[in-house]
């Protein structure tokens, strides 16, 4: 049974001529260098709590939390509450629209069964977000979970507005609080015959398991702050993340050798050119641009029936990688990711990376099926957008003294 509960979320309190735009970020690990010197630029911005470690060290960012308390800066809700968190935003020309509870999920093991991983994660990540957690007793950002379908019209509750804020893709964000007694209730009851799949925050989700153990005595420590969106609402799709070769060293001749003994290959006009024939097709393929402007498709026709293998990013890791790219290197191959087509091509152009490869998403419904097998798919396979934001609210694991 899952268990998804309110709480008393700690809320900016916004001085004169203040903008929520000033507190807010988004996600830790998307955020560059200079994006993370602007937003640190802002004294109460929370980059500043949540990436203000120093080598592992996060007593500072603790003690600024706690400035920030005190001071006002910041302050608990009146009473338990669940939030909505909407999301307007643009997709080519149309306009959609994506509603999230924000709550508090009691962590488990995922052998439960009721909350569910979709994809591998990285053990040093881990490390890094227990030791904030541990500094700051507070979940500054939250996961990002589904569930398969509302049982009620989200839109049907009555909530008051706190905070709105468009970011600089024209993404709007919307705070609300959900507050009512019959409401609060029926979210709490409904949650509990669901399953969660996370979407983004497997790190932070295992990170939160793992701190709870060490704190069995202490039920708050059992707890993420989570944002939970219905996989049936409008505004939910997964887009793909696509992979960057950093340390190939072989010519193009070479490793067009090596690709075409694994994969049918034919040219492409261009990379955009390349997307576009991808989603018409229906065996694993993938879009290759080489440093000379070079774009090629690989289609690979080999595919076993099990169910990983009608996941791209599982072929990739396992043909493109294994077979076909790692023997062209000493040592491991070295890679990177970027969900932006354009971006990933300007790496490779730059000289930053040797290959850019295109990979398609796996559907949502593909992302269920496989999670409830318990398949995980390579790290990085998918990219939820719009990405779930942090600062609008935190989760203190203590109540004030």
């Amino acid at each position: 049974m899952v268990d998804f509960q309110p709480f008393k979320g700690i809320l900016p309190v916004l001085g004169e001529n203040e903008c929520i735009c000033q507190r807010v970020s988004p996600p830790y690990d998307i955020i560059s260098p200079e994006e993370l010197k602007e937003l640190q630029s802002h004294e109460y911005n929370i980059t500043n709590i949540t990436l203000g470690g120093e080598n592992g060290d996060y007593s500072a960012a603790a003690e600024k939390l706690a400035s920030w308390i005190s001071k006002g800066i910041v302050e608990r809700d009146r009473s338990e509450c669940y939030y909505l968190y909407r999301q307007k935003f643009k997709d080519g020309d149309q306009w959609l629209q994506r509603n999230g509870i924000i709550g508090i999920l009691k962590t488990e093991d995922y052998s439960e069964g009721n909350v569910i991983p979709h994809e591998e994660t990285f053990p040093k990540v881990k490390e890094d977000r227990l030791n904030l957690l541990k500094a700051t007793e507070a979940h500054c950002e939250s996961i990002f979970g589904l569930y398969d379908e509302s049982d009620v019209d989200l839109e049907c509750f009555p909530t008051q507005k706190l905070f709105s804020y468009t970011d600089d893709l024209g993404t709007v964000h919307e705070i609300h609080r959900i507050s009512s007694r019959a409401a609060v209730t029926t979210l709490h009851l409904m949650m509990r015959h669901k399953k969660i799949l996370i979407a983004d925050g497997h790190h932070r989700y295992e990170t939160a398991y793992r701190y709870s153990q060490e704190y069995p005595d202490e039920s708050m420590k059992s707890y993420v702050l989570c944002t939970l969106v219905s996989s049936q609402d409008s505004g939910m799709f997964v887009r793909p993340t696509h992979r960057l070769v950093m340390n190939l060293e072989s010519d193009e001749s070479t490793i067009m050798s090596a690709i075409n003994e694994q994969f049918e290959t034919k040219d492409a006009d261009s990379p955009e050119d390349a997307l576009k024939e991808m989603d018409s097709i229906d065996v694993p393929v993938f879009g290759i641009t080489f440093p000379s402007g070079k774009t090629i498709l690989a289609k690979y026709n080999n595919a076993p029936s099990e169910d990983m293998w009608s996941v791209d990013t599982y072929v990739c890791q396992e043909i493109m990688f294994k077979k076909v790219l790692a023997p062209l290197v000493n040592g491991d191959l070295e890679l990177s990711f970027d969900h932006d087509p354009s971006s990933a091509v300007k790496k490779v152009s730059d000289g930053e990376a040797k290959l850019a490869i295109f990979v398609k998403a796996p559907s949502l419904q593909k992302v269920w099926e496989l999670a409830m097998k318990d398949l995980k798919m390579p790290k990085k396979t998918t990219y939820f957008w719009p990405k779930i934001w942090s600062g609008f609210v935190i989760y203190k694991m203590k109540e004030p003294q």
